[in-house]
């Protein structure tokens, strides 16, 4: 049913899937639009009509969600916008700051309404309930799940944060509704002190809520490590071309859709130029044709054949593979000429770990490799914890 809705306002064609995902984004913003119109005005007629103040408050939440839809519009059609001179990225996480908003407006809802809610629980009144205003308030509990589902379908379909945002807001609006509900039978039966205590749940929920999705949305903006599989994508799409040796420091960020990765690849060093670039070129159109992405490489020549890089790759790994804050050992030269007798290579350290642990580490790691290999200087470059 949520398919063939979706097809028949926004068919899938053969434009891009950054317009296609725009306008399933703005087709939900607009149908969230419609629905909570219609029921914050019944919602509002209701509560004013039986003085109940959970009704209102529950109203006034439909009437965040109006905000929200219109947000999520304007996140949408921000995120579609493409690379300027001021934003070279893109406009992508215009779509994280429309999804902090939502959140932001369901916490001050939420603040707003416990205000209330305690003088209704220390000034109990009776309120007016019919019968016909519980089943109208009944009516829009389904219809605010549906829309609620439908938008956890389009967000699964798009992968989109502020989507999936949207369908939370949907669903507290519904769970709100149905307490709602309960308070307002309770009133008929003489329990006016109900109603207060449930607009305070639904004042806590909805912060509760709020909270939850800003810090997904904050994350995102502050940018967080993308999931193993992802990385471990990247890595066999890389491995695959001939001539890369190993692939290390992979970073991904993401601007909504948009992704730019990063990454360093060993070659063999007795490669020329020419090959070295080719199989550069190689790996990023690789990486683009499979995952869609922009991506950046670095190449890091080594010399797999060479006896004394064989015999520090060993010791290494007998010696310290299993050093905790060392999460991987990479790129191993050695620089032998008249004047300089130099063993280089790249660390990735654990996220967390000090300064003063990797300087420690380090300096521990430099004298073990003086011990067994005189001569040579040690030359260790560290970097951040990477996949």
């Amino acid at each position: 049913m949520f398919q063939s809705f979706t097809d028949r306002f926004v068919p899938n064609t053969k434009e891009s899937a950054q317009i296609y995902r725009t306008r399933i984004g703005v087709l939900q913003g607009w149908v969230s639009i419609t629905v909570n119109v219609v029921l914050f005005v019944l919602k509002l007629v209701i509560g004013i009509m039986a003085g109940a103040v959970s009704v209102i408050a529950d109203a006034v939440h439909t009437l965040s969600d109006v905000i929200s839809s219109a947000i999520v519009i304007w996140g949408f059609k921000q995120a579609q916008k493409p690379a300027d001179k001021e934003h070279p990225y893109g406009h992508g996480r215009a779509e994280y700051i429309a999804t902090l908003i939502i959140a932001i407006l369901l916490c001050v809802a939420g603040i707003e309404f416990i205000e209330a809610a305690f003088k209704r629980i220390r000034n109990p009144q009776l309120i007016e309930v019919k019968w016909w205003m519980i089943i109208v308030l009944a009516a829009t509990i389904v219809l605010k799940e549906i829309t609620a589902r439908y938008a956890k379908f389009l967000s699964s379909k798009v992968a989109s944060g502020t989507l999936h945002a949207d369908a939370w807001h949907h669903r507290t609006d519904a769970i709100s509704s149905l307490l709602v509900v309960v308070a307002m039978i309770a009133g008929i039966y003489g329990y006016p002190a109900f109603d207060g205590w449930v607009g305070l749940v639904v004042s806590l929920f909805l912060i509760y809520i709020g909270f939850d999705i800003a810090s997904d949305a904050v994350d995102d903006l502050i940018g967080k490590p993308p999931a193993t599989e992802e990385i471990e994508t990247i890595r066999n799409i890389v491995m695959r071309v001939d001539g890369v040796l190993g692939v290390h420091d992979i970073t991904v960020h993401s601007y909504g859709q948009d992704k730019f990765i990063s990454l360093h690849i060993e070659i063999d060093a007795d490669r020329s130029t020419a090959e070295a670039h080719d199989i550069s070129e190689e790996v990023e159109d690789h990486l683009k044709n499979v995952s869609g992405v922009e991506p950046t490489v670095h190449l890091d020549p080594v010399s797999p054949g060479n006896p004394l890089v064989k015999e520090v790759q060993e010791f290494l790994n007998h010696n310290w593979s299993n050093e905790d804050n060392i999460k991987d050992i990479h790129s191993i030269r050695i620089v032998e000429t008249k004047n300089h007798h130099v063993i280089l290579f790249g660390i990735n350290v654990k996220v967390g770990i000090s300064q003063k642990q990797i300087v420690e580490c380090c300096q521990s790691l430099e004298n073990d490799l003086k011990n067994r290999f005189t001569g040579f200087e040690i030359n260790i470059k560290v970097s951040p914890m990477h996949h």
